[in-house]
């Protein structure tokens, strides 16, 4: 009889005979031949590359082709060129929509299985090229195919008949069932039991007891319905499996048709952290690239900064007097506003000065006084004169001496209870800031107005390093990101401020968006030189770790992030030290927009 423990190896070396004889294939992104797989599906395309030009087709219709064509090192759309398509079935022009967007119609472009395509390319000049590609369109996506249609028996048997892995599946099933069955049935020689006593292994039911000494235990009904309910189990699960697999082949949905100007597929972030981005999507965000080029570039050291009027170029109006601010009575003129340019000289209001009830009062009776003895003199004066030679003419000049002091005096006194102080521009300029309103009380050395000549600004950086002052080659500022500024080295200060020394340019090509205040990037270039990659600084962006990184162009639709080291070089442009190689396409344009793909 067979043993137990033989029937076990016998249906373990049968499953695994028929697992291993199963088509094996790699797990999904563990094919290494290939890049990592879509996390969403994408329509089928064409790509075709060359050293000077780059193109990528979207089946994007029933029978219609979107070609996209650009620069291979740019990645620029190409302007004022004709495309034709030649295939199997014929030849068709394309019709341009727009800079680098074509679009080709015929039937027999999108028809399903593997065409080689050729691309002739006209340019404006004269020039020709040819491009060819290979296009795979899957079954799912042929003409006239109704969409999610249930399959048809006839074409569910024929498919079932002719997948070996179902076949072989059938067969392992069948002699698994016939091994379990046998194990089920077969019994093993067992001693006889002493009187009273169970033999280990008997199985003790109602009404069955086990067999006498030297016999074997009978099959029974139930163990060979347990063999047989397994081989049905194995088969009907396997024979379930054709045609579901078969149904989800068939019902694979087709890509709708879609506007060639828009993105069709979505952009994708992969698992290995690089990025599908499909030329529609590329095209539409104006997605630029520079090819990496080796040179020797000024090393720099930035320095923070703010933009400071030039000592000539400010000027405060202010009161020396406390009083009320007062427009003048001409009728033309006016308020004083922020933006209000005016001329060195020009009146800008008046401040009529006011004393305490106190002290007017005492300069009131001097006031009084003061006309008292100059009426009194005046008398005493004109008797003099009528009379000449009754007095001495020493005593004469003294009365009229006394009488000049006093009217002087007086003169002195009556603007003193309400005069009006005018306020004068002291130079020509626009006014920045203005403090004060009609009718407001002012203080003295109150700032009323401030006027700035916007013909030169400076600007005032900050440096950790004194000696830095001591081996500039050249300076320039940035300002708003984006406004770049040639810098004239002025001079330092000896005294520190917060413990940096502080250092003043003149800027020498003024900008009418500069403000006073405004902060600014002060790059200053020095004699030595540091060897890499001088790249725009828009290229250079924070991944999602925090370190510095550039997206390299890998395929014409794969993008892969590249953690740099770099350097500022002169406020437009920075220079990679390290991180990358020669050659490689490293995105100028739209790298923020790459990077907030997920």
């Amino acid at each position: 009889m067979i043993r137990v423990g033989t029937l076990i190896k016998l249906v373990l070396a049968a499953l695994c005979a028929v697992t291993l004889a199963l088509p094996a294939g790699a797990h999904e992104g563990h094919d290494h031949d290939k890049p990592p797989p879509l996390n969403l599906p994408v329509a089928p395309r064409v790509i075709a590359v060359t050293p000077q030009l780059e193109l990528v087709g979207v089946v994007s219709g029933s029978q219609q082709l979107t070609i996209f064509l650009h620069e291979f090192a740019t990645n620029a759309p190409i302007s004022a060129a004709s495309l034709t398509i030649s295939g199997d079935g014929g030849s068709v022009e394309a019709k341009q929509d727009g800079d680098g967007v074509f679009t080709a119609v015929a039937p027999w472009i999108t028809k399903a299985g593997t065409s080689d395509l050729i691309f002739a390319i006209a340019f404006s000049d004269g020039s020709e090229d040819l491009l060819t590609g290979r296009l795979e369109v899957p079954e799912s996506l042929e003409r006239n195919k109704v969409a999610n249609a249930a399959p048809q028996s006839s074409e569910w048997s024929a498919a079932f008949l002719e997948d070996q892995t179902v076949m072989w599946a059938i067969g392992g099933s069948f002699a698994a069932g016939i091994l379990l069955t046998l194990l089920f049935a077969g019994g093993r020689t067992q001693r006889p039991a002493e009187p009273g006593q169970r033999t280990k292994g008997d199985a003790v039911t109602s009404g069955n007891i086990a067999a006498g000494a030297g016999g074997t235990a009978p099959v029974t009904p139930l163990r060979r319905s347990a063999g047989a309910a397994v081989t049905l189990l194995v088969v009907s699960a396997v024979l379930m499996g054709g045609p579901i697999t078969v149904l989800a082949a068939e019902t694979t949905p087709a890509p709708p048709s879609i506007p060639s100007s828009m993105a069709t597929d979505q952009p994708q972030r992969m698992p290995d952290a690089t990025l599908f981005v499909p030329k529609a999507t590329q095209h539409l965000l104006s997605i630029r690239t520079r090819p990496a080029t080796k040179s020797k570039a000024a090393r720099a050291t930035e320095l923070s900064g703010r933009v400071i009027a030039g000592p000539q170029n400010l000027g405060r109006v202010q009161s020396d007097r406390p009083g009320r601010f007062l427009v003048s009575a001409n009728a033309a003129s006016k308020v004083p506003y922020v933006g209000l340019k005016v001329e060195k000289g020009e009146v800008l209001g008046f401040v009529e000065t006011y004393i305490e009830e106190s002290d007017r009062a005492n300069i009131v009776s001097q006031i009084a006084e003061t006309e008292a003895l100059i009426v009194k003199n005046r008398t005493i004066l004109s008797r003099y004169r009528e009379r000449p030679g009754s007095v001495p003419k020493v005593r004469e000049d003294e009365v009229a001496g006394e009488l000049d002091a006093l009217i002087k005096k007086r003169e002195q006194l009556l603007p003193s209870t309400s005069a009006s102080v005018p306020l004068v521009a002291p130079i020509g300029g626009i006014i920045s800031t203005a403090n004060v309103v009609a009718g407001q009380v002012v203080e003295t050395r109150d700032v009323l107005f401030e006027i700035i000549d916007p013909s030169e600004f400076w600007i005032e950086a900050v440096a950790q390093h004194p000696e830095t002052a001591g081996d500039i080659a050249s300076a320039v500022a940035t300002v708003h990101d984006h406004h770049r500024l040639h810098l004239t080295y002025v001079g330092r200060g000896l005294a520190l401020r917060h413990h940096s020394a502080i250092l003043n340019f003149k800027i020498e090509t003024p900008d009418e968006d500069l403000a006073v205040g405004m902060t600014a990037r002060v790059i200053l270039q020095s004699q030595d030189k540091v060897e890499g990659f001088v790249l725009p600084t828009s290229a250079v962006v924070r991944g999602p770790t925090g370190l510095p990184i550039v997206w390299v162009k890998t395929q014409p639709e794969r993008f892969e992030p590249q953690v740099v080291k770099f350097e500022p070089f002169d406020g437009d442009q920075v220079v990679i030290s390290a991180g990358i190689k020669e050659d490689q396409r490293i995105v100028v344009d739209g790298v923020t927009l790459l990077n907030q793909v997920r």
